[in-house]
């Protein structure tokens, strides 16, 4: 049997030969079956992979077809798929050698049309039911997110280097809460080649389609059927897309469509309005809060006060399951249970806020695409958070109510990163940028004060101060710890750094909340402080205050845009006394290195027994355009080496002391006897 019939009697087999049969795994299902009789079978595979097509030379793992096609007639909601993959190294048999298949049982139902492998120019059935397990896996409960899916995992028996393995199945039914919002979308490239992928979406009859696309030029065909309309992509021998990492939130390197049926962002307004219906009663207890709330000075206080309560007294935690995915609980509800996911607590902030008479409504934003969801075709599925919007004299403030442990005011959070946002209110018709604040107040200070002994130890003490979203990050990050474990983490930093040390003061922790800053300090005596150099003594110092915002990114050498740091002043003061005797063997210095993104400064003055060491950088812009992206690299690289800095001391010996002060008495002699 000729290689062609062996694909077209398999093909025979997942298109109706086979009955379909259920499978039951507790409470859960699955079935095998026939491919839906929507779906257009592509042809067989060739027999090696094309020599015109990029990849020949590929020696870790190769995709040969990935297919997706969708159903959306008559209110149906089918994602069909079929993945044909290649290992070609031992290290991915792992891999390769299991699928898992991830859906929701409240609303979707599975059904596996096709395992199967190819080996030595012929395929095997591999399909086996009973070895197939479905169990809940909560992917996103990590993150505080139950969603309701479970998985499917198929394992396959004896995979072996350069297999082709075929994995073909359909999920049936989508989220009734999104009511004909759905969007489809696929990579028609990956970090590996690719030789075919497709997405086909069957529509209702006579549908105008939107589409956006990243980094192809492939364009879409149309047909049009007896019940619907057909359109499809179809891209051929896509090479190998390097990932640089570090890439902006809006930014991604592979080649990209998004489609759905064509509407408006005020269309997806309309959908979401009677999720968040504004006839909310709120429980006594509640209402008692509001009303201490109202006696506030001024609207600022009266926001600051009801955000920090649902951020606080609410904690995170999302039951997504069914159409809560995109439906919030009853405010009430959430404030009684003390917990919500993004939407829940935005919807009850809102309701708060409202009451208080600010006027605040929940927004939609994407955290995985930020300010690019402005060029996507509008859908409700494209957003994955929910934030408010407050008008404040009618200025736009946006907060997040899932953040925790916040300070200041909330007029001056940064959200600017979510780049664009969907407000929920009545007559909305288009998205809204998120501006940074007017006054950006982020930023780190330390300053650490050696003083140095004549055996070498130093007595070490840094403050450390915190402002705006530093605050609120390390805020965050001592509320997680221990009090025993922040102690000795501090200290072995220092061990890390200089050796055996002896804690002189454990961190002390002094918040301003009102005001956002947060400080700590330190006090340690380090044993061997200072290293011998030949004749000189020698102490290493870091601008540790400058190391995060300044790090290198993963991939130096770069095509792609680049995230670097959120704007703010970062600032590390070193000062060093030295023993009496002690010469310093440098002087003052200067050195600076600017680009668009930041501007760098360090200097070092010095005065008798006095070293003053100052790292300083102010981050003007948290993105770096492609087009500077080499300039950039090569900027911070030098920074980086520039942090650590070694002061040199020399220390003259015993004679040589008690001779300078020898001469140095005979001087003073001279000039008193001349002015006698």
């Amino acid at each position: 049997m000729g290689m062609k019939t062996l694909w077209c009697a398999l093909l025979l087999v997942c298109a109706g030969a086979a009955p379909a049969e259920t499978f039951k795994r507790g409470e859960y299902e699955f079935t095998t079956g026939p491919v839906p009789a929507f779906v257009q079978l592509r042809g067989p595979l060739p027999d090696a992979w094309p020599a015109s097509a990029p990849g020949g030379d590929e020696g870790n793992w190769r995709t040969w077809r990935y297919d997706e096609q969708v159903d959306h007639r008559a209110s149906r909601n089918d994602d069909y798929f079929e993945y044909i993959y290649q290992p070609r190294t031992q290290s991915n048999l792992g891999q390769a050698g299991r699928y898992q298949i991830e859906f929701n049982p409240d609303y979707q139902h599975l059904v596996i049309h096709a395992v199967a492998l190819r080996r030595n120019g012929k395929w095997e059935d591999r399909l086996r039911p009973a070895t197939i397990t479905v169990a809940r896996r909560e992917s996103e409960f990590e993150q505080d997110i139950a969603n309701g899916t479970v998985e499917a995992l198929i394992v396959l028996d004896d995979i072996r280097v350069d297999d082709l393995v075929r994995i073909s199945y359909t999920v049936q039914g989508g989220n009734p809460v999104l009511a004909g919002q759905e969007s489809e979308s696929i990579y028609l490239g990956w970090n590996s080649p690719m030789l075919d992928s497709w997405l086909r979406v069957l529509y209702p009859p006579r549908s105008d389609v939107a589409i956006h696309s990243e980094h192809t030029k492939v364009q879409a065909d149309y047909r049009e059927l007896a019940d619907g309309r057909e359109m499809e992509f179809h891209q051929h021998g896509t090479p190998a897309i390097q990932n640089e990492d570090d890439y902006p939130v809006w930014y991604q390197p592979y080649p990209y469509v998004q489609a759905s049926q064509r509407r408006s962002w005020g269309d997806v307004v309309a959908w979401a309005l009677p999720l968040y219906p504004s006839d909310r009663q709120l429980p006594a207890d509640l209402q008692a809060r509001i009303t201490q709330w109202k006696t506030l000075p001024d609207p600022d206080a009266r926001l600051a006060a009801a955000l920090r309560a649902v951020q606080d007294e609410v904690r995170y935690f999302g039951v997504e399951t069914g159409q809560n995915s995109h439906r919030p609980n009853a405010p009430g509800v959430t404030w009684s249970r003390r917990y919500g996911d993004c939407k829940d607590k935005a919807y009850l902030l809102s309701m708060i806020l409202r009451q208080l008479d600010i006027r605040a409504e929940p927004a939609l934003v994407s955290t995985v695409r930020g300010k690019r969801i402005g060029e996507f075709s509008p859908s409700g599925a494209v957003f994955n958070h929910v934030i408010v919007r407050v008008d404040i004299g009618g200025q736009a403030v946006w907060v997040d109510p899932t953040a925790s442990l916040q300070g200041g005011m909330p007029r001056d959070t940064d959200l600017s990163a979510y780049g664009m946002a969907l407000p929920i209110r009545s007559g909305q018709q288009g998205l809204e940028s998120i501006a940074a604040p007017v006054t950006n107040r982020l930023a780190v200070n330390t300053s650490e004060h050696f003083v140095i002994q004549p055996d070498g130890s130093a007595r070490l003490d840094i403050t450390t101060e915190y402002r705006g979203g530093a605050a609120d990050d390390m805020r965050s990050s001592v509320n997680r710890q221990r009090l025993d474990d922040l102690k000795r983490n501090y200290a072995e930093y220092y061990q890390k750094r200089y050796g055996q040390l002896d804690v002189l003061a454990a961190p002390v922790i002094s918040d301003d909340l009102p005001g956002n800053v947060l400080k700590v300090n330190e006090s340690y005596r380090i044993v061997h402080a200072i290293g011998n150099e030949g004749a000189l003594k020698a102490l290493q110092i870091y601008g540790e205050a400058l190391s995060q915002p300044l790090k290198l990114p993963k991939t130096m050498s770069r095509s792609g845009p680049l995230y670097f740091a959120r704007q703010g002043t970062y600032r590390h003061e070193t000062r060093v006394t030295a023993p009496a005797t002690w010469v310093a063997a440098f002087g003052g210095d200067t050195d600076e290195q600017k680009t668009k993104a930041f501007d760098y400064t360090r200097s070092v003055k010095t005065s008798g027994q006095e070293a003053h060491v100052v790292y300083e950088v102010k981050i003007d812009d948290r993105y770096v355009a492609a087009d500077q992206g080499v300039a950039h690299v090569e900027a911070l690289r030098k920074v980086r080496d520039d942090l650590s800095s070694t002061l040199r001391y020399r220390v003259p010996l015993q004679g040589e002391a008690a001779d300078r002060d020898r001469r140095l008495k005979a001087l003073l002699d001279d000039v008193s006897g001349a002015k006698k």
